[in-house]
């Protein structure tokens, strides 16, 4: 059993002890000096008729000398420099007064006896001569409580001289009391030795007390620091929950709570403004500064609105590059003047990172209680205005309205309805036949969504599916496409194609950050074989985050797969993009065949873009062939591979499977009896 440790109490240092038993001792003999002369004289202005003279005289100069010695000694302590500690000098003069008052009170029988000692003496005056010094010994012991060492120097000498003047008497009654002072002195002793031990004890508990309350003091004071720090800890904590730390705004909590506690106090006299503003096209400013550039573009972009903002309003950073601004007091009207004036004021370039970035904004409007009397309602209309802002061409203000609430419900029900449609496996596969124009062979089937409703009706993409669809909606849509049509490229693969047929997978055009950071093409095609597989991509889909999208698709070629960029010439980008990423074909957009032969500008284009993609060593192919004009003009040009409604419509998967096993049964009967091909490589016209 381990041994228990026994506390230890901390005691009252000895020389403590001893100097607040001195400091007692000096406070209790302040009055001495001012008695004992006095007393003195008194006694010899009573009795000098019945005591020798001479002797008288000699009692009065040892008052006058313990007097005079007692109030130096007094006056030294009370001077100290130091009123811990005592000079030994001043402690000698206390020694020596106590010992001086002694030996003048010890003289007090002596002076009773006469000339010859006490053998001539009045025994009434000697006794009572004797009673001074003992009356003086008991004082002395109540003094001198807690310091031993200055009873003995102020009792021995007093002892001593009383003693020997009573016991050197011829009379045998002031012998006797001499004896009975001599008991009473050692009595006086041991007593003393009580009360000094009781007096230091006293002070020890009295010193103890006072470090009890010192630490108590000293603790408190550190508890009230503490308590300083944590409130000021709490306060940075509540400052940092409720505020950006890059641009000392509001975040997005500190928002939602001011405007919780402005929209409680709402009136028709007191509206409330709100903006919601999002800057234009961030993403690309980020990638070009990289994040700390971007961080800097930001902090610039934030305190800008701050000083744009009127007095009394608040702006706060909803994420990103979401911001918002709460106008307590403004209507609609005023509103949007600030709404303009801040398009204005935050539309001015920004440098940061050494460079000259451009700076749009994006706002919408709304005000309570117009808009709404609760804060989901405001921010959710002030939002649909900004997406009406941002469709509408970006860089500008638009105020909400009705017809606004109206598509946000409607765009709402629609994607709920889409969602459900993925889950219940509504969203299916269809493929649709891309052909060799020049030969009619059969040379690769595009994948295309189709929602085939509970009651039959299918649905084309293009009427579910918007350019504002969320990322992760048109990802679950591209996975369930595959996922449906897996089985059946499978079977086909298995049964045979025919030499150089591709399946064609159209990679959404929604823009997101993580896409191809998570490799979403090696996830979607699992199981497939990539050599039977070509992969269409927008601008739209890669611009963002080109790099890593260059790696993937790069990745996906060394594979087997080929990679083809969809609808060109559409977007900004897409000569840079011919060089940038890793590509096997090209395919013209729609627009640019449905007028190919309305103007001869649009033919001139469409060769143009040809004759470029042919030269870099490109294959290049059309979609959305409707007419034999369309089509015998793109063979004209050079482009033979052709999908569109002209040869066959996208089909359910067992319609494609059975028109996939016709065109293989009529290439085997061509083979028989082979047909002259056409050559389209010296086409110009």
């Amino acid at each position: 059993m381990p041994d228990m440790a026994t506390p230890t109490t901390e005691e009252a240092p000895h020389e403590y002890v001893q100097e607040r038993a001195l400091a007692l001792v000096a406070t209790s003999l302040a009055p001495a000096p001012l008695l004992m002369l006095p007393f003195v004289l008194m006694v010899t202005a009573l009795l000098h008729n019945d005591i020798d003279h001479a002797r008288l005289g000699w009692w009065v100069i040892s008052s006058v000398v313990a007097t005079g010695i007692t109030m130096l000694a007094l006056y030294r302590y009370y001077l100290r420099t130091d009123s811990r500690f005592t000079p030994r000098s001043t402690l000698l003069l206390i020694r020596i007064s106590f010992a001086s008052i002694g030996v003048m009170f010890g003289l007090a029988p002596w002076v009773a006896s006469g000339g010859a000692w006490l053998t001539r003496a009045n025994v009434e005056v000697v006794v009572l001569f004797a009673l001074f010094p003992a009356v003086a010994a008991a004082v002395g012991l109540i003094i001198t409580a807690g310091r031993r060492d200055l009873y003995a120097l102020f009792v021995v000498p007093l002892m001593a001289l009383c003693v020997m003047s009573l016991v050197r008497s011829d009379d045998a009654h002031v012998r006797g009391l001499g004896v009975l002072w001599l008991l009473y002195s050692v009595g006086l002793i041991v007593l003393h030795t009580v009360v000094s031990r009781n007096a230091a004890e006293a002070i020890r508990v009295q010193w103890r007390g006072e470090r009890l309350v010192r630490d108590i003091a000293h603790e408190r004071g550190e508890l009230t620091a503490v308590n300083a720090q944590l409130a000021g800890i709490n306060t940075r904590l509540a400052h940092q929950a409720t505020h950006d730390p890059l641009t000392s705004l509001y975040n997005r909590r500190g928002t939602l709570e001011l405007l919780e506690q402005v929209m409680s106090e709402v009136t028709t006299d007191q509206p409330v403004g709100l903006l919601f503003c999002d800057l234009d096209r961030f993403k690309a400013v980020n990638d070009a500064l990289g994040h700390r550039g971007g961080d800097r573009f930001i902090t610039i972009i934030a305190d800008r609105l701050q000083r744009s903002i009127e007095p009394g309003s608040v702006a706060g950073r909803m994420g990103g590059d979401e911001f918002v601004v709460v106008m307590p007091g403004l209507d609609m009207a005023a509103s949007a003047a600030v709404a303009n004036r801040l398009v204005g004021a935050l539309g001015q370039s920004v440098y940061a990172e050494g460079r000259e970035m451009p700076s749009s904004v994006s706002i919408g409007v709304a005000a309570a209680p117009l808009h709404g009397t609760t804060t989901s309602e405001l921010l959710r209309h002030a939002n649909a205005a900004l997406y009406r802002a941002k469709s509408g061409g970006r860089n500008r203000v638009e105020l909400f309205d009705g017809t606004m609430q109206d598509e946000l419900l409607l765009r709402l029900e629609n994607d709920q309805a889409l969602r459900r449609a993925i889950d219940d496996g509504e969203i299916v596969a269809f493929f649709q036949p891309e052909i060799d124009a020049s030969t009619g062979e059969l040379v690769g089937a595009e994948l295309l969504a189709r929602w085939v409703k509970k009651n039959g009706q299918v649905v084309a993409a293009q009427d579910f599916l918007h350019a504002d669809q969320s990322v992760a909606l048109v990802d679950r849509i591209t996975e369930r496409v595959i996922a449906s049509a897996r089985p059946h490229m499978r079977r086909l693969s298995m049964l045979g194609l025919p030499e150089g047929f591709r399946f064609r997978i159209n990679l959404a055009s929604a823009k997101g950050d993580q896409r191809w950071r998570e490799d979403s093409v090696a996830a979607m095609l699992r199981d497939l074989d990539p050599q039977v597989i070509t992969i269409d991509v927008h601008e739209r889909a890669v611009i963002d985050d080109l790099t890593v999208a260059a790696a993937n698709l790069a990745a996906f070629r060394a594979r087997g797969g080929l990679v083809c960029l969809d609808d060109f010439a559409r977007g900004i980008s897409s000569l840079s993009l011919l060089r940038r990423l890793p590509l096997d074909e090209v395919r013209i957009d729609r627009l640019a065949i449905d007028t190919i032969g309305a103007h001869p500008h649009d033919r001139a284009i469409v060769r143009s873009i040809i004759a470029l993609v042919r030269e870099i060593g490109l294959a290049v192919t059309a979609d959305g062939v409707e007419t034999g004009a369309q089509a015998d003009a793109l063979i004209a040009l050079g482009c033979v591979r052709q999908q569109g409604h002209l040869y066959a419509p996208a089909l359910p998967a067992k319609e494609f499977e059975d028109f996939l096993l016709a065109r293989m049964a009529d290439h085997y009967v061509q083979a028989a009896a082979p047909l002259t091909n056409w050559r389209t490589d010296d086409l110009t016209e």
